[in-house]
């Protein structure tokens, strides 16, 4: 028996699929080789797609990176999320939670994603368009941990504080780590963050009533 002929794809599937192509090639690029050598040639090489292809797509290089940093953010959302989900499970699910942040800072994703932060504060276009969608990204990523109650035993007034805190300090340790590395050091962090995370919780917790 002959195969029957796949269908031929609709214009917005393969308009989508290009789409996809060129933002997976620009998160890679800027993830490798930073911000500022990410061209429309670097992006476009790895996507194996000419430059005219993706003129089709975005008016310029500024609306690709902007729709870059929306599918970053939503990617990272829905690892976040997943993970969550599964916390109930988990037998240390503070331990499972904070293993995930760290690693994911470590992320070409991630990593991609700093290069545009820092590219945006010295780019005010690029700042402008982005900020609405890191603030949606942060507000909804706080809402889904809110959810979970990992963080229960602590105020609710320093939650979204204290996961700020661990966010950024997980974010800097993976810039550090690209040219000095300790894991002996990455272990010994975690367990004082533990510790230090469980002392707190202890000394904010409401007194037991007798």
């Amino acid at each position: 028996m002959t195969e029957a002929p796949r269908p031929r794809r609709t214009q917005q599937e393969r308009r989508a699929a290009t789409v996809a192509k060129l933002v997976d090639a620009t998160i890679a690029a800027i993830g490798e080789v930073g911000y500022q050598r990410t061209t429309v040639q670097e992006i476009c090489g790895r996507a194996e797609l000419s430059a005219g292809a993706m003129f089709r797509q975005f008016d310029t290089r500024l609306d690709l990176v902007v729709r870059t940093a929306e599918e970053a953010f939503a990617q990272q959302l829905n690892g976040f999320r997943a993970v969550m989900e599964h916390l109930d499970a988990q037998q240390n699910a503070l331990d499972v939670a904070l293993r995930f942040l760290r690693e994911a800072q470590s992320s070409n994703l991630i990593h991609a994603l700093r290069e545009i932060y820092l590219a945006a504060r010295s780019d005010t276009e690029l700042r402008e368009r982005i900020a609405p969608i890191a603030d949606t990204y942060y507000r909804e990523i706080v809402a889904t941990l809110n959810e979970t109650g990992l963080l229960n035993d602590f105020p609710a007034e320093v939650r979204e504080p204290l996961f700020f805190m661990l966010l950024h300090m997980f974010s800097g340790e993976a810039v550090v780590r690209g040219v000095y590395q300790r894991p002996d050091l990455d272990v010994a962090v975690l367990t004082l963050v533990e510790d230090m995370l469980a002392a707190y919780a202890a000394r904010v917790a409401p007194p037991t009533q007798s």
